[in-house]
């Protein structure tokens, strides 16, 4: 469960703050699976929620959308995930709090009895709540020939994702985390270029740098490039806007998009203009026509 707790002035540490605050159905995994089962695509989530209000709220949402809930887990004895965002005036995250301690009952021995349902999907998408051994256990004995995508969420999160860079085929760090990931510094845009190609050196196949305004570096083995963000009319939140950007770009190998980061980017960007997590406006004709007024837009 996501609270966004939006200051009223500019935030202020060490005193009381005022706010305006708001919950929803969050959750890097979840978000992704929300994007894309609104984008139409056929989606199973892999997690655990609590036995709590919050966790039977959150599996009836996701029938509701359509999305598969056999392999989610119930535990009994942690709450359900929770994540508390304080925002700025203009929507930036000032601080995130994040009570996960539910995700370490994931186990390698979880991994090992979704095994069977996982060899169905072909394409899965990995988020770093995982603990590091179950991870380790999904990508080296049960990938096979799955297409792997990699968000590693925070600077200590994306540790667990060192030494198994092989084992992805996208991965999507912001500057910080792609520091950690390539052991570079990833500051200015020429280190940033060499961060990434320094995780496609150790295996990546194609990494994904995010760059909030300024859009992304993309790189691969061939070449890599800054793409330019889509703007959106406005910025409510910036939260979702990564999830959104997860969603997109899988869509866009799904449907055989020769450049899926235009689809992330529009998603991304259509995901900013709401204070929801996942925006009702999530829609492949939405995403088209975002797209076709930016190339417009560009070209003019």
């Amino acid at each position: 469960m996501d609270t966004k707790a939006r200051v009223k002035a500019p935030a202020v540490r060490g005193t009381s703050n005022p706010v305006t605050a708001t919950s929803c159905t969050g959750g890097v995994a979840g978000n992704v699976a929300r994007n894309l089962a609104r984008l139409g695509c056929e989606v199973e989530l892999f997690s655990i929620v609590g036995e709590d209000s919050s966790g039977e709220g959150i599996r009836r949402e996701l029938i509701e959308l359509g999305i598969g809930t056999a392999s989610l887990a119930a535990s009994k004895e942690q709450p359900t995930a929770s994540y508390t965002a304080v925002l700025e005036p203009g929507g930036q995250l000032y601080i995130g709090l994040a009570n996960m301690e539910i995700f370490e009952e994931l186990t390698p021995k979880w991994a090992d009895g979704i095994a069977e349902q996982l060899a169905r999907c072909g394409m899965w998408i990995l988020d770093t709540n995982l603990p590091g051994a179950t991870i380790e256990r999904l990508l080296r004995v049960y990938r096979r020939n799955a297409t792997v995508l990699a968000d590693p969420i925070s600077v200590a999160k994306s540790e667990k994702l060192q030494g198994l860079l092989d084992a992805v085929d996208v991965i999507f760090p912001n500057e910080k985390e792609a520091a950690v990931l390539s052991g570079r510094k990833a500051g200015t845009r020429e280190e940033i270029e060499e961060a990434a190609r320094e995780m496609v050196r150790r295996g990546a196949r194609t990494v994904v740098v995010t760059l909030g305004a300024e859009g992304v570096y993309v790189a691969d083995a061939k070449d890599g490039r800054f793409v330019g963000a889509v703007p959106p009319e406005c910025v409510r939140d910036v939260t979702g806007a990564g999830d959104a950007l997860v969603a997109g770009y899988a869509l866009g190998l799904v449907t055989g998009e020769e450049e899926p980061v235009q689809a992330a980017l529009a998603a991304a960007s259509i995901a900013l203009e709401t204070e929801e997590s996942v925006s009702t406006e999530m829609t492949r004709e939405n995403l088209r026509e975002r797209i076709e007024n930016h190339r417009k837009r560009a070209g003019s």
